[in-house]
């Protein structure tokens, strides 16, 4: 594999409050690069790089939710990137969610001679970083973009019923949008929604190529990754030969939430993506597809260690517990599940470490052939 600069990126250990490593890594990037950076008083980094009247501007996060393991090993299978602990030979998150977005941000402000980027501290934890943020460094931007969600088919233009952009960007890029296989939908909280809250610019987030984040099987599709980071030039080209800023003008709500961050009326907001809960009171004034189900969502009955509240919920696909009161992760037993019937009856929940036989493969030519895949715990252990 000849990236060298994603490679690096994936490489580097960091989560939420202990971040120190990237940002270092980043500043040595930038300083390579004969750019020099600015810090707010958070520790978010700034750099903006040439001399314009408008920037194409990318901001991702820095932190991701896994603890920092020194004994991770890189795995390439086929298109995939995955993690391992070599301690153990079991999967270990890479931490796509967001490093993807890192070595899209580092890539694309090494690409263009104007550009603006920020490297936001402590998103997984509440958007701490960006909710801090210097915005006036926005203000001669021309649209701001992120790289921050699972998948590879979406491209986020509202959330919790903040507009993100209209529908006049939304056309001038549409058909990069048809090109790259994206369509406009709702997404989770991160980084793009603080400043849509506190600018006018527009902004966007978008799927990456990462899969199964906040869990030990997350992994990155590098074809994936690369197309998003090609699909974010032709953009970024189409907006500079726009020559335009591209605003939200009026109100940037979208639709009136009922509670928490909701899609409107009766329907509540996950915090880390989209999900729906509660029951169907009406939709006349909301934009929410009312068809949509839940997928794999529940509320525990248990307190939040972090705030008290008894709002703790369990969501299937990214295999994550967070609370919705304080908007933060939380650890749980997962021993101790108990459901509320009102949501849904069941969670199955798969075991972390299922792998491949491939997978297998590799992880034995990578230790010379010391491990083995034992059938009754479902694990890879070292001989």
């Amino acid at each position: 594999m000849k990236n060298n600069l994603l490679l690096d990126t994936m490489r580097i250990q960091t989560e939420s409050y202990k971040s120190h490593r990237m940002e270092t890594f980043i500043k040595k990037k930038v300083k390579t690069m004969g750019l020099d950076y600015t810090t707010d008083k958070y520790g978010n980094i700034y750099v903006a790089k040439g001399d314009a009247d408008l920037y194409p501007t990318m901001v991702c996060h820095i932190d991701t939710v896994h603890t920092i393991n020194n004994n991770v090993q890189l795995v390439k299978i086929d298109d995939k990137l995955l993690a391992i602990d070599r301690t153990n030979c079991q999967r270990y998150g890479i931490g796509g969610d967001d490093k993807v977005g890192v070595y899209i941000t580092l890539s694309l402000l090494q690409y263009y001679d104007n550009f603006k980027a920020v490297f936001f501290k402590d998103e997984e934890v509440g958007c701490k970083g960006s909710s801090q943020a210097d915005f006036s460094f926005f203000s001669d931007s021309n649209v701001v973009l992120e790289c921050d969600r699972r998948g590879i088919g979406d491209f986020v233009t509202s959330i919790s019923g903040i507009k993100l952009s209209d529908d006049i960007f939304q056309e001038s890029i549409s058909s990069i949008l048809t090109k790259y296989n994206r369509k406009c939908c709702a997404g989770g909280i991160t980084d793009v929604g603080e400043i849509a809250e506190k600018t006018n610019v527009q902004v966007a987030n978008m799927s990456c190529g990462y899969y199964d984040p906040h869990s030990d099987n997350e992994y990155i599709v590098v074809s994936e990754v690369e197309a998003t980071k090609q699909m974010c030039i032709e953009i970024f080209d189409k907006v500079n030969q726009d020559g335009l800023r591209y605003e939200i003008n009026g109100n940037r709500i979208s639709y009136t939430p009922a509670v928490y961050g909701g899609f409107g009326y009766g329907r509540g907001y996950d915090y880390y993506d989209d999900f729906y809960y509660g029951e169907d009171v009406g939709t006349s004034q909301s934009t929410v597809d009312v068809n949509r189900q839940p997928v794999g969502t529940c509320k525990l009955d248990t307190i939040c260690p972090n705030c008290g509240a008894h709002e703790v919920w369990y969501e299937e696909y990214d295999d994550v517990c967070f609370c919705m009161s304080c908007q933060t992760s939380v650890e749980i037993d997962y021993d101790d599940f108990i459901v509320d019937e009102k949501h849904m009856e069941t969670i199955p929940i798969d075991d972390l470490y299922e792998v491949e036989d491939k997978i297998i493969d590799t992880v034995n030519q990578e230790f010379n052939g010391n491990c083995w895949y034992d059938d009754n715990d479902n694990k890879l252990k070292k001989l």
